[in-house]
């Protein structure tokens, strides 16, 4: 049937051709006597894009472009929308993905105010493409679903069925059968309702490749052949593309190799006849699937090396992913380790890319919403019900409402009457029970306020223990570290001296490295402990000492290509504080600018100190023009284990070390902004006396409650 359908295809095809070129024709004509920049001469460029879409992309490119700039030139939002759309589409087509999204994205809120829909639902559609080619899935599976709700609340039947083939893809490609398979089934659904065909053919060829999946290769073939006969003899160079594929992976899956191979390049050869690279890749991943079973390994790594070329350059991680895994395999069955280590690694570290945590949780919150939406519709659907059935039954109860009113008040009132007289006779009981019950939960309140109070004495007694045993167990682990931390580094040093071999060379100096960062994680943890053990003591701060003596360590350590260090300290501070803590907190913030210092040769690095009075406490500013802290992070940046950036050597203890030591000076720390520019902290300090004298005398309340508590008998003590 399919080979019948080729026939009336070459048959017809000419005709239709023809047909075609004499309406390009008449377009280029108008276009030559049309040059005023017109919302005519839009018009003529738009029809040329649309006749050469599909058929030479590029070329549809070039007058989608052209319409394009003069919508813009023109000022004119609906053509603006109408011609960036099919310029969007071309560019996707021509495999430049994310300057379509771009473009597509910037539309769309245009599309939005000037209530285009048809523009807006092939955006949206065009967005999600790019992004399913892109491997992208949670924000393909975002702006498909946006797409699909649009179309249902339009009504769009034909809409909706495609969003949901699109939707298929996605779980597909995530290798999700059951998923894909239920909305490719629900987009048969809708066309089988509406006697639609078009895409249909896709349709068919997308649940066959999920068939093969599930290695049910009858059925698969079934479906494949169903989309290829739905063309009537008019598939497109795609369609046919497409199934050649996955006839083939439905043979070769059955143990039919040689087979197989005929169909895949079938499709490669028309997928390289209209520069489709994405097919290209594809059919050489089969080709080189095939070649692997029959152990042809230079063939496999031949068609390998292609695809990788293709799937690098044209950005599709999806595929570049399955490349990396046949490598993989490749190379062990060859017995090449390394390059099985490294295109093990490769995969891997792509794989988590494409799939990672957050990715997962996207689509599954995306399809919960969208199922969630559709709850919430069905549930809208029988509250109208109900509503009208709720109507139906106010009507009935309106003839018989003045009756029951007059019976009700009748009633009323002789039981208020009722009611009134046996109250009177029960106050006087009821006033004595309350007071019975009243002197019992007296009693009960007093033995609970006893209770609690020892349970909370009792609790006190074991946070200071467990404060205890934390900080020893800080201090013992800092130092019992320290040592066989300083015997690695001192052997990695000495085998460093003596080994020539480069690998090993290698290894060592990483070893090295995570020794380095080891020792200063504990040194931080450290600095926590004599933070929480310090005795404060109050003292006029000499600011530019502290920054003297920063600078001067900085500078031994070792400091970026021309750093600069600026400072702006007010002479009339009036305000005292303990100068240890004061020195830990810029020595970090300091250290923290220093670290995360912009690499960017255009830049000159540089971290800006600023002292001053605000009210009765000293503001101290750290200002940088470093890589900044991303937004995700900006909340968690204080907490300890915490890494605002993968350069982070101390584990994410600076910043909490440096909250530490404001807090225990009774100060306050907040990140005033931060970008890919910089960022700026602000400090602000009390006056250290009134934080001591009022911490002592919350602390004598305390004892004298606790004392007061044991002299009643309220809590016995502890020995």
């Amino acid at each position: 049937m399919f080979h019948k359908s080729i026939i009336f295809l070459i048959t017809i095809f000419p005709s239709l051709l023809y047909a075609q070129a004499k309406r390009v024709d008449s377009l280029k004509k108008n276009l030559e006597l049309n040059l005023k920049k017109d919302t005519s001469r839009f018009d003529i460029l738009y029809e040329l894009a649309y006749e050469y879409s599909g058929e030479i992309d590029s070329v549809s490119l070039v007058y989608s472009t052209l319409a394009y700039d003069l919508a813009l030139e023109l000022n004119d939002t609906a053509r603006i929308v109408k011609g960036g759309r099919i310029k969007a589409g071309e560019l996707r087509r021509t495999e430049k993905l994310d300057a379509s999204i771009q473009l597509a994205k910037y539309l769309l809120p245009i599309a939005k105010r000037n209530g285009r829909m048809f523009d807006l639902k092939l955006l949206l559609t065009s967005i999600a493409v790019s992004y399913t080619n892109k491997a992208e899935y949670d924000k393909a599976l975002k702006y498909d679903f946006e797409a699909l709700v649009v179309r249902e609340n339009e009504g769009d039947k034909k809409g909706m069925s495609i969003v949901l083939n699109n939707i298929g893809v996605i779980y597909y490609k995530l290798h999700d059968v059951r998923s894909a398979l239920e909305y490719y089934n629900k987009a048969l659904d809708l066309k089988k309702e509406m006697k639609d065909k078009y895409d249909l053919d896709r349709l068919y060829i997308n649940m066959g490749e999920c068939y093969n999946l599930l290695e049910e290769h009858a059925v698969a073939k079934e479906f494949i052949e169903n989309g290829l006969n739905s063309c009537e003899g008019k598939c497109s160079d795609q369609i046919i593309l497409e199934g050649e594929l996955a006839l083939g992976t439905s043979l070769s899956e059955s143990g039919r190799e040689e087979e197989s191979i005929e169909h895949f390049i079938a499709s490669l050869n028309v997928a390289k006849k209209i520069n489709n690279y994405r097919f290209q890749a594809e059919n050489l991943i089969a080709i080189a699937k095939v070649y692997l079973k029959k152990k042809n390994f230079e063939n496999v790594k031949k068609y390998l090396k292609e695809t990788e070329s293709i799937a690098r350059d044209k950005g599709y991680r999806f595929l570049l992913e399955t490349t990396y895994k046949l490598f993989s395999e490749l190379y062990e069955k060859t017995a090449d380790y390394k390059n099985q280590s490294v295109y093990q690694s490769k995969y891997i570290k792509l794989k988590d890319s494409i799939l990672s945590e957050k990715v997962i949780s996207n689509l599954s919150q995306l399809r919960t919403d969208y199922q969630e939406r559709e709850n919430i519709k069905t549930i809208a659907e029988k509250d109208q019900v109900l509503l009208l059935q709720k109507e139906i039954i106010k009507r009935q109860q309106r003839q018989y409402f003045f009756i029951v009113t007059i019976a009700c008040l009748i009633a009323a009132l002789a039981y208020a009457l009722f009611y009134f007289h046996r109250r009177q006779q029960r106050a006087k009981q009821k006033i004595e029970e309350q007071n019975i019950l009243l002197e019992v939960h007296n009693r009960e309140l007093e033995e609970n306020v006893r209770e609690r109070t020892s349970d909370l004495f009792h609790s006190m007694e074991e946070l200071h223990r467990v404060n205890d045993d934390l900080d020893n167990l800080i201090y013992k682990t800092s130092h019992d570290l320290s040592g066989p931390l300083a015997s690695m580094k001192g052997l990695s040093n000495l085998a460093l001296m003596e080994v020539k071999d480069e690998h090993a060379t290698f290894y060592l100096k990483k070893l090295d490295e995570i020794v380095n960062k080891f020792h200063l994680v504990l040194s931080r943890l450290s600095t926590v402990n004599k933070i929480t053990d310090h005795q404060l003591k109050p003292s006029k701060v000499d600011f530019d000492t502290i920054l003297d003596d920063l600078i001067s360590s900085e500078k031994q350590k070792g400091l970026p290509q021309d750093f600069e260090f600026q400072r702006s300290i007010d002479k009339n501070l009036k305000f005292e504080s303990d100068e240890f803590i004061v020195y830990l907190i810029l020595e970090n913030l300091i250290d923290n600018a220093i670290k995360y210092y912009n690499t960017t040769k255009e830049v000159k690095p540089y971290v800006k100190v600023t002292v001053s009075m605000e009210g009765a406490f000293g503001k101290i500013e750290i200002e940088d023009n470093g890589i900044g802290i991303g937004t995700n992070e900006q909340n968690h940046i204080f907490l300890m284990f915490n890494r605002a950036s993968e350069r982070s050597e101390t584990g994410g203890v600076g910043l909490y070390l440096i909250r530490q030591a404001v807090e225990k000076i009774g100060g306050q720390i907040r990140l005033i902004h931060s970008s890919s520019q910089g960022s700026k902290f602000q400090v602000l300090i009390p006056d250290l006396h009134p934080v001591l004298q009022k911490r002592n005398e919350q602390e004598k309340k305390l004892i004298e409650f606790l004392e007061q508590s044991d002299h009643k008998g309220i809590i016995s003590p502890i020995i």
